[in-house]
């Protein structure tokens, strides 16, 4: 018998592959063949940290920490849990993001933690630091988790960390709490496991990402356009960078007449980028082509127009 196995991914492959050796698909007395491919959109770089095993048989055993980014900055951990196949209700797990690689500066009792994501069973929630103790941080939309056989995974976008390009990040494994009297957590007889182990520092993690920029609106006035009067031609944009308007970019402004150019002026404010012309009293009746275009870290935005002078 053959056992054909198919990830699309390289984060999916190394989960594939650790789901195998922790025996999900049963003993190995059969032919297996991995095929794997990239069709994901924004193909992911991932990086794998190796930590200690066996360090307390009561607790969580993290085995390792895979992290991997897409071109748009969306950023996968996967904590490897080799001995808590599910997220029991005396569990969580904790990821201590230190998003400005300053150990000076966040949280000095987490190594400069400015963030950290809980997850519990049926809950994550991204908490941030804000001098003297951790709350939970708004509108963070691209926070989600998963559990399964191999561990957790957790997903966060660099928008929701302040759109920080160098991590450096530790987790911790927790089992064995319960709940007091009053209703609050008891780590009394709780059992942890670090990773990296505790006195060894954060892992350090770059973010790489493609810059991408998206039109949101376009528009050009009077239209049509009209002799002895100034065009407008503006063009609305965000970029992935900050999830937000498109700023210190390049713009450019090009419009002929009969392959003749017109001399323009520019702004950009807001996001919007803006061209004007001034059109010649003697051009009614002949065609403006024109263009305006975003340039930023070399990725380009443009957005063409035609349009009879009256």
């Amino acid at each position: 018998m053959t056992r054909i196995f198919y990830a699309s991914t390289l984060f999916g492959a190394m989960s594939l592959v650790a789901a195998v050796d922790s025996g999900m698909f049963g003993e190995r007395d059969e032919r297996r063949i991995l095929f794997t491919s990239n069709n994901a959109p924004a193909p992911e770089i991932t990086q794998s940290f190796v930590d200690s095993t066996g360090e307390d048989p009561n607790a969580p055993d993290i085995t390792g920490i895979n992290v991997s980014n897409t071109d748009g900055g969306l950023i996968t951990f996967h904590v490897a849990i080799s001995n808590r196949p599910t997220l029991t209700s005396d569990m969580t797990v904790l990821l201590w993001l230190d998003t400005d690689a300053n150990p000076a500066t966040g949280d000095p009792q987490s190594l400069g933690a400015e963030y950290v994501i809980e997850v519990d069973p049926g809950v994550v929630s991204l908490f941030k630091w804000d001098g003297t103790t951790y709350q939970s941080a708004p509108a963070a939309t691209t926070v989600t988790y998963g559990y399964d056989a191999t561990g957790a995974t957790v997903r966060v976008g660099i928008q929701d960390l302040g759109g920080t390009k160098l991590i450096n990040f530790g987790a911790d494994a927790i089992s064995g709490i319960t709940t007091d009297a009053s209703g609050n957590a008891d780590f009394t007889n709780a059992h942890d496991d670090l990773a990296p182990d505790a006195n060894h520092g954060f892992y350090n993690y770059s973010v790489i990402t493609k810059l991408t920029l998206k039109q949101t609106a376009f528009a050009y006035t009077p239209k049509p356009a009209k002799a002895g009067a100034r065009e407008t031609a503006t063009l609305a944009a965000t970029e992935s960078d900050t999830s937000g308007p498109v700023a210190n970019a390049t713009v450019t402004c090009v419009a002929t007449i009969k392959g003749v150019r017109l001399r323009a002026t520019h702004s950009l404010a807001g996001g919007v980028a803006s061209c004007f012309w001034k059109v010649p009293k003697t051009a009614k009746g002949k065609t403006l082509i024109g263009k305006i275009t975003i340039t930023l870290k070399g990725t380009t935005l443009a957005h063409g127009f035609t349009t009879k002078i009256h």
